[in-house]
């Protein structure tokens, strides 16, 4: 059961938080036997790893210039004319979205609400943010 019973929807589909509603929260994590976070793009969206507006402007202006490609997601699928391209394409993507830091403090933010229980990470991310906050390896199942 999600939280001990509480209703999942509220917190699945991203509706802020009350006062209330977070000290419920708190209390759970507090005291949980095991927590288990599943987590997605959308963590990592919430870090500031987005794949579009300022930050692939930034990164990828020349592409988008040259290409007319508009986001990270969709360049990853642009039909490059060589393999220089598309390697310099991948080789950029991948070094700023595996390892650079996320803009933002969310990974190491769970972390210190979780780093001493006995919790387990399950992500379809591979950006290893995870990793990089330092969560323990042992302890995430990721691809």
């Amino acid at each position: 059961m999600f939280l001990n019973r509480l209703k999942s929807q509220k917190y699945v589909f991203g509706e802020k938080l009350n006062d209330q509603q977070l000290e419920v929260l708190k209390n759970q994590i507090e005291t949980a036997d095991a927590i288990v976070i599943g987590a997605g793009a959308g963590l990592s969206i919430a870090a500031g790893l987005t794949y579009s507006g300022e930050r692939f402007e930034k990164y990828f202006f020349d592409f988008a210039n040259e290409y007319g490609i508009k986001d990270m997601y969709s360049g990853g699928f642009y039909p490059f004319e060589d393999m220089e391209t598309y390697w310099a394409w991948w080789s950029r993507h991948i070094y700023i979205n595996r390892y650079m830091d996320a803009p933002g403090d969310v990974y190491a933010n769970l972390l210190d609400l979780v780093e001493n229980k006995d919790y387990f990470v399950i992500t379809t991310n591979v950006d290893h943010q995870f990793q990089r906050a330092h969560f323990d390896k042992k302890r995430l199942f990721y691809m």
